[in-house]
């Protein structure tokens, strides 16, 4: 993956450029949870061991990842508002053990694309009853970079969106609307050409939370709630529409097949994922 712009940010009216860092000993707490997962089936986590709910609406549930899924060809574009949530230790879990969640949207990943994706997203930390929030951006299979410099506390609304120009060429962008912040970037691949490039498909667009504990035994942490507004996708023949005829996936622990994360849509344009509990992982 190849930065073709600079990052930048728009800081209350003053341009600052930043620099991009992908370097462990500059990145938050734990790295290697984003790194280590890109070796662990990220192109499967949606729906190759679905565990469907056949009561109405249909809910995939699986151990990683719970939100929506639109499926389909030519999906070059995708949006998503959400207000970053207040993060709590869940009951009876070991204060001085980090637990976290992460928050994004993404083109791409759902099992019949299995070798590009692509990802902006929030991950959000507490160990030590320090809550942390990072943004991030990453071109699977290329590892993810922080934004280092990019300002998030509880309470922020931030919007996210990528807009794929090609299927080897796309921009993220990622607004603090509190700071007015806004940071982006186009990434193109150099190998575009070469038959192993990761191109994108464009076959699915997701708005995911993500639970850490299957894949790097990271415990989930008590996020409450979170809402992505505004979600909409638009494909590269003109059609653009929210998340009506998504379909749903719910995050299931193994031990006890518990329901941790559960999202529902409301209206056609977003999707509410709840925390629902963490029972016996968390200690």
């Amino acid at each position: 993956m190849k930065l073709a712009t600079v990052l930048h940010a728009v800081l209350l009216g003053s341009n600052t450029i930043f620099a991009l860092r992908d370097d462990p000993t500059t990145d938050p707490p734990l790295p290697s949870i984003r790194r280590s997962r890109l070796s662990d089936g990220l192109k499967t986590l949606f729906f190759a061991h679905e565990d469907r709910d056949t009561t109405p609406p249909t809910v995939a549930y699986n151990q990683n990842c719970a939100g929506a899924v639109l499926t389909g060809a030519g999906y070059r574009s995708v949006t998503g508002t959400l207000q970053i949530p207040s993060i709590k230790l869940p009951p009876g879990a070991n204060r001085d053990k980090l637990h976290a969640v992460s928050a994004w949207i993404g083109i791409d990943g759902e099992h019949a694309c299995p070798n590009s994706m692509l990802q902006v997203g929030v991950d959000m930390y507490l160990n030590n009853s320090i809550s942390q929030y990072w943004a991030w951006f990453e071109w699977f299979p290329n590892h993810s970079t922080y934004l280092t410099d990019f300002a998030i506390r509880a309470g922020d609304t931030l919007t996210m969106n990528i807009t794929a120009a090609s299927l080897s060429s796309a921009e993220f962008a990622i607004t603090n609307h509190r700071t007015g912040q806004r940071d982006s970037a186009t990434l193109t691949d150099p190998a575009a050409a070469a038959a192993a490039a990761p191109l994108l498909c464009g076959f699915s667009t997701e708005w995911m939370v993500e639970d850490f504990s299957a894949s790097d035994g990271v415990p989930l942490v008590d996020f409450g709630g979170v809402a992505f507004t505004g979600a909409q996708f638009a494909t590269d023949s003109g059609v653009t529409g929210g998340v009506e005829a998504a379909e749903m996936a719910g995050v299931k622990e193994t031990a006890d097949g518990q329901v941790v994360i559960e999202c529902e849509k409301v209206g056609g344009d977003e999707v509410t994922c709840l925390y629902r509990g963490d029972a016996g992982t968390n200690t």
